[in-house]
């Protein structure tokens, strides 16, 4: 039967075909054996049509058994993965550091991890560390039930972070005490607190710290973002291990200039890193009391064309890397180990580097200038510093002169004349402004250090070059392609590449401690 249908149409009559091709009234004699093809041809289509039927019933049982015979191969598959075998002290360290970000910068514990399978959620819930960023929000207009979905999960956090040493990070705090069962729940891990900071939207007391008292002893960091003249009670100068401290306050356009903390008692003495902005007096006034500082980044509040006293000399004997604006280029500061110099804005303290490592009494080696331009000045400042073996220049705008010249000048030949001999690494930022000409000399220079073979011990061993504004490229193309340029080094054999976006963004994040 089934082959029957697949044969062809039998052939028309050759009377009926005329009628096909005309529109003419067809006899009664065509009429019937038209009549005749027509129920032959329904019979043969309403057996077609039950057979179609019949092969797709048979078609959706052959894929059911298909997708059943895939799932099977599927988890037998999985059964031999590779990722079975690997230590759950391994996939735990991925864990930690995929999710880095957000539990350290945000204190997002890793919730979706539980969700996956049921090996990975028994890891990450055997894994203190991943539950060890806390972030406390004081939620002062939160409703009741917002306020225990949030109790709830820090009692789990905390619950799963064990024994791990707690980072707690204290947001929207305001001129209210944080709620008493909040309070009840995270200060009796006060012990483990290792990294703490501070969001603090108006004038506070935070007196509501005083039950932590000599009980920090595992407190690292201290870090303090502040809208307001806020004063906290003095816990932390019992804290033994407290030797990394960051104060800033944000700045908010409705509110007019910023507002300082008011009080904060720190056991100087023992701290080795510190960054803050402050008037000139009270900086002085901190560094005057830090004599261990080994790393610290100061911001004068009063503003680059500030020029502070000169008659008070800090002494700094452990300090090796220094971070400052112009105001705090100024600074009459003795730090003979300083090894590295940092300006977050460059712009306006190219000027005043040479006098101010005059007065520090260093040998520096490594430089860093954010938003700087590519002129004379820096050129005279490069030239001062014989000793530079790492070179960070972002480049914030220039004259496509200035930038060619900058380059031809930074080049070297083997001579006495050479600019900063001694560089192996170097990171070069660079943005719109950028031209044709100031790339072919960056190239140019490069290569002659990289070539160089009067000292094979001191030519440019790594190179790293990034955008900026990198973003842009999103929405538009790059008006000069550096990319090509670095390729080109790269196939000479020169340790370099051209940084992508997260790459840069790491770069940038590096400018403060």
């Amino acid at each position: 039967m089934f082959e029957s249908l697949l044969e062809p149409l039998p052939l028309t009559p050759s009377p009926v075909n005329r009628l096909l091709r005309s529109n003419e009234v067809p006899l009664d004699s065509e009429a019937l054996i038209i009549r005749s093809i027509v129920s032959d041809g329904e019979d043969r289509m309403h057996a077609l049509d039950a057979h179609i039927v019949h092969l797709q019933a048979t078609l959706a049982q052959l894929s059911q058994r298909r997708d059943e015979t895939v799932e099977h191969l599927r988890v037998h598959r999985a059964i031999l993965s590779p990722i079975r075998r690997v230590p759950m002290e391994l996939v735990c360290a991925i864990f930690a550091l995929a999710s880095t970000q957000n539990r350290v910068k945000f204190g997002t514990p890793p919730w979706q991890l539980g969700f996956i399978c049921r090996s990975w959620r028994h890891y990450a819930l055997s894994y203190p560390l991943l539950w060890s960023s806390v972030t406390v929000d004081c939620y002062p207009c939160w409703s009741e039930s917002e306020k225990q979905r949030l109790l709830s999960k820090l009692q789990t956090q905390l619950s799963r972070a064990a024994n791990a040493s707690l980072d707690i990070h204290w947001s929207s705090v305001t001129c209210n005490s944080p709620d008493s069962r909040l309070l009840g729940l995270i200060l009796p891990h006060s012990n483990r607190w290792r990294n703490m900071s501070f969001h603090v939207n108006d004038n506070s007391r935070l007196d509501w710290l005083l039950p932590t008292s000599g009980k920090l002893d595992r407190l690292e960091t201290l870090e303090v973002e502040n809208f307001g003249a806020t004063t906290f009670p003095d816990v932390f100068t019992t804290a033994p291990n407290l030797r990394r401290v960051v104060l800033i306050p944000l700045k908010n356009t409705k509110r007019g200039a910023p507002i300082y903390l008011k009080s904060i008692p720190i056991p100087w003495g023992q701290i080795t890193q510190y960054r803050g902005e402050f008037p000139w007096a009270r900086q002085l006034e901190f560094l005057q009391a830090a004599p261990n500082l080994s790393n610290c980044a100061l911001e004068i509040a009063e503003g680059y064309n500030f020029i502070p006293p000169t008659d008070t000399t800090v002494v700094l004997l452990h300090l090796r890397r220094l971070c400052l604006n112009a105001a705090a280029s100024h600074l009459n500061v003795v730090a003979p180990e300083l090894e590295e110099l940092c300006s977050m804005f460059s712009l306006w303290i190219v000027p005043f580097i040479t006098p101010f490592i005059q007065r520090t009494s260093c040998t520096l080696t490594r430089l860093v200038l954010w938003q700087c331009r590519l002129r004379t000045e820096l050129t005279d400042v490069l030239r001062a510093l014989p000793t530079l073996a790492y070179l960070l220049l972002e480049n914030s705008d220039h004259q496509e002169e200035d930038g060619v010249a900058f380059f031809a000048t930074m080049a070297v030949s083997g001579t006495d004349s050479d600019v900063c001999p001694h560089i192996v690494s170097m990171v070069y930022g660079y943005d719109l402004w950028d031209n044709h000409a100031t790339q072919d000399a960056f190239i140019s220079m490069a290569k002659s250090r990289f070539r160089t073979q009067h000292d094979l011990r001191l030519q440019l061993s790594r190179l790293r070059v990034f955008r900026t504004n990198y973003y842009l490229e999103r929405y538009e193309p790059p008006e000069l392609d550096m990319k090509n340029r670095v390729q080109m080094l790269q196939d000479e054999g020169l340790d370099v590449a051209f940084l992508g976006e997260q790459e840069t963004t790491d770069y940038l994040s590096q400018r403060y401690i």
